[in-house]
């Protein structure tokens, strides 16, 4: 077995600081450095079964001197067809160095823009729409099929910019949209976002208990007397209809396999929520009527959880050359999803330095990670009451509660929140 996607960190300097990026975690420890091309070869025996080969990290991929002879060296070994990219801020791109670029080999690059105003915190569009007029130059004049897209993340600050600027991307003969949502990486930041973590089904069990409970003449204010009272039940031990419902909505959610964090389901933000649905139904209907490849989140978390990283079966290098699974367990960082505090652990099987990429791919420590995952047998943390417990908060995770030891119980990459060029 080996990889069929591959993400390749060649270099973490970054000429830009975004608010919105890992690197401003107190956490992200990684130094500054661009990986050495002896060691981007130690991939090419894997190159040959590569469908897709991004160049991208937590850097900016123009700032790597070598990058067109890292294009250049995969093109070599990867089969016709094959997609070879990276994601920019757009910064260093110019004329002379995009028609480099598709010399080596390129045919597929990502441009992050957020906005067509200026924003604090996010990527600055500037660069960007420059960066959009030489690839579309290029697109226009050079032969080679080049395939083109943005990658947008949301918050509330660049919410009703969302559809200018793809609109604005379009003039540019774009191929695909990206839409993100944001990950706070500072307590501050949790204020930005415009998702909840309640998944779908939970929200609609809910919503379906809560109509019951208004439609008899009660208010939510009975149902967070009712928490107390479960909590606290010898001390409360009459029966009332606000608590019969309560129950019954328990029972309902537990029947379906949903857990129901209370606190976050009273206090969601309802009126944003449908805000943001209707930008991104608007969205998809631009997408739609110009071609348009899109990627684009929910506003809460998918019920049934898919990982596109390890179902796409990619593999994560990181500049030093250590592997991971996903883009959740490429680097050390804090965020607080919810609101909730989370050490991200590195997630390594190794170093290509010292074992074949293959090897480590294919060793029983990766395919035992690889098939737990696939069973999607671990908890959805952010709908539990005890979100998020010591087992999963702490950066030294050992096991969740269900007792698997991969600590993707408190990732949302699978439930449709937050994507990436892959």
């Amino acid at each position: 077995m080996l990889p069929e996607r591959l993400s390749v960190e060649i270099t973490t300097r970054c000429n830009l600081h975004c608010n919105i990026c890992p690197k401003q975690s107190p956490n992200y420890h990684q130094p500054e450095m661009d990986m050495d091309i002896e060691l981007f070869k130690k991939l090419t025996p894997i190159f040959s079964n590569i469908h897709s080969l991004v160049l991208s990290g937590i850097g900016e991929p123009l700032l790597h001197e070598e990058l067109e002879s890292f294009i250049a060296l995969a093109r070599d070994k990867m089969a016709e067809n094959t997609k070879i990219g990276f994601q920019t801020n757009g910064v260093l791109l110019t004329d002379y160095r995009m028609k480099e670029l598709l010399k080596a080999g390129l045919n597929k690059i990502c441009v992050s823009i957020d906005s067509i105003i200026p924003i604090n915190g996010l990527h600055e569009p500037e660069f960007a729409r420059r960066a959009l007029e030489v690839i579309h130059r290029a697109k226009r004049d050079s032969k080679i099929v080049l395939e083109s897209g943005i990658q947008i993340v949301m918050t509330k600050n660049n919410l009703s910019e969302i559809i200018p600027t793809l609109v604005t991307a379009i003039d540019y003969s774009i191929d695909f949209v990206i839409i993100s949502h944001l990950i706070p990486y500072s307590k501050d930041a949790t204020n930005l976002v415009v998702y909840e973590t309640n998944n779908e089904d939970s929200v609609k069990v809910f919503k379906k208990w809560l109509n019951k409970l208004t439609q008899k003449g009660y208010k939510l204010e009975d149902w967070m007397e009712q928490m107390k009272r479960k909590a606290m039940p010898e001390f409360f031990p009459e029966e009332n209809e606000p608590l019969k419902l309560f129950k019954s909505m328990y029972e309902e959610a537990e029947k379906k396999g949903l857990t129901l964090n209370m606190n976050n389901l009273i206090n969601r933000d309802d009126a944003l929520i449908t805000d943001v649905q209707k930008i991104l139904k608007e969205v998809s209907l631009i997408a739609r009527k110009n071609n348009l490849s899109i990627q684009i989140p929910g506003t809460n978390p998918l019920p049934k959880r898919r990982c596109d990283f390890l179902e796409e079966k990619c593999m994560f290098i990181g500049v030093d050359g250590e592997v991971s699974p996903c883009y959740f367990l490429w680097h050390d960082f804090t965020c607080y999803i919810g609101g909730l505090k989370k050490s991200v652990k590195r997630w390594s099987f190794g170093n290509i330095k010292e074992k074949e990429t293959a090897l480590i791919y294919n060793s029983s420590e990766y395919i035992d990670f690889y098939e737990s995952v696939l069973k999607y047998d671990f908890p959805y943390c952010y709908d539990c009451n005890f979100a998020l417990c010591d087992l999963m908060e702490l950066e030294d995770f050992v096991y969740d509660c269900y007792t698997n030891t991969v600590p993707c119980g408190a990732c949302l990459w699978c439930g449709g929140l937050f994507y990436c060029m892959i």
